[in-house]
């Protein structure tokens, strides 16, 4: 997420599936871009990575012998389990490790949601992470041989236990852990599947009121990846909108660098033209100095937090009014939330954001 950033999916059978598939295999590694973690007040640190994201210093570094033995005694209580019985194989502060699928989801549950959501919302992402992970045990990527790492920016953000738990309070920690490991628990061994193979499951941090399409964002068509309403709001979400201005000089570099035909003479009032807007009223394109620039381009170009934008020009530059938080493709963080408090099921949730998916189990898988 990609988070942006979380990770994993599997391959789909049939022929036209398959097809489907090499083309994700284009789309961004990560997946839950602009997701969250609990700061040490535990409240949702404001965060943003590439994919996965959580901040830099709560994705911690497995601490050596303390989390190993820790590890061991768990894996022991959860032997009998469905994930239990899968390992898989991350790459942590730089070194293989190898846990069990169950051990593996605690940290990134731990890091890429805040402990404080609704239960139901915390097995949605519990759900969401475990695809992802079966995703990428499945298929390769060229930045390193593990299955998958702890670097948000390329696939799952993690924490261990013991770095996750010095940051909570301390009053909070033990509740936060097991509100975590029964999320795991009660959803052991499901996951999301599309043409009978797990799929891409991507997330955010929260939407401007409706998901984004694959398409739109990357630029490949992934039918589960489509546009949804999202039910979240400025009355839930931390800095739900937020205020970036661009200095002239600062913004004709950028858009030069990228876009040399756009002409940028004139004022910063002048150079902006009509915005384009996608099937669920999104702003999807902006013209600029002539030049239409995607929104999700504009996002990455100036450091926004969304790429469902706004935007005016003045004598002091260009000025961006964003909503949302994250690349807005597949499940939203808050707006899990806000639908688990509504009295919606994880399983109604992610099947909620992934449009045509269905649940699975590796217990079906023999």
């Amino acid at each position: 997420m990609q988070k942006d950033g979380i990770g994993s999916g599997l391959r789909p059978m049939a022929a036209a599936v398959a097809a489907l598939m090499a083309a994700v295999f284009l789309l961004p590694l990560a997946v839950g871009e602009g997701s969250h973690a609990e700061a040490a007040g535990g409240g949702p640190a404001e965060t943003d990575s590439g994919s996965s994201g959580v901040a830099a210093e709560e994705t911690a570094s497995l601490t050596a012998e303390t989390d190993r033995s820790e590890t061991a005694a768990e894996t022991a209580e959860t032997a009998g389990t469905l994930d239990g019985g899968v390992e898989v194989t991350v790459l942590l502060d730089g070194e293989p490790c190898t846990l069990t699928l169950d051990e593996y989801l605690w940290g990134v549950v731990a890091a890429e949601m805040p402990a404080a959501f609704q239960e139901e919302a915390l097995k949605a992402q519990a759900i969401a992470a475990r695809t992802y992970t079966l995703y990428r045990m499945a298929h390769s990527t060229d930045s390193h041989e593990e299955a998958l790492c702890d670097d948000p920016n390329c696939c799952q953000a993690w924490i261990s236990r013991a770095d996750r738990l010095a940051a909570w309070p301390e009053e909070d920690g033990a509740a936060y852990g097991d509100k975590i490991a029964a999320a795991i628990a009660d959803t052991d061994g499901v996951y999301l599947t599309y043409g009978g193979e797990p799929l891409l499951a991507v997330f955010h941090a929260s939407s401007g009121g409706a998901t984004r399409s694959a398409l739109e964002v990357w630029g490949q068509e992934v039918p589960y990846l489509v546009s949804v309403s999202s039910p979240e709001d400025d009355s839930g979400v931390p800095n739900y909108y937020s205020v970036v201005t661009v200095a002239a000089a600062d913004f004709q570099e950028a858009i030069l660098a990228a876009y040399p035909d756009a002409d940028l003479s004139g004022t910063p009032a002048d150079w902006l033209g009509e915005m384009t807007y996608d099937e669920a009223g999104l702003p999807l394109a902006l013209e600029v100095g002539g030049v239409s620039i995607a929104t999700a381009e504009l996002r990455t170009l100036f450091g926004l937090r969304s790429p469902t934008l706004t935007a005016e020009g003045d004598e002091g530059g260009v000025t961006f009014y964003v909503t949302g938080y994250g690349h807005g493709v597949g499940m939203s963080q808050y707006g899990a939330n806000a639908l688990a408090k509504a009295g919606r099921t994880a399983e109604e949730i992610v099947l909620w954001y992934y449009t045509g998916a269905a649940l699975g189990s590796l217990d079906e898988e023999g």
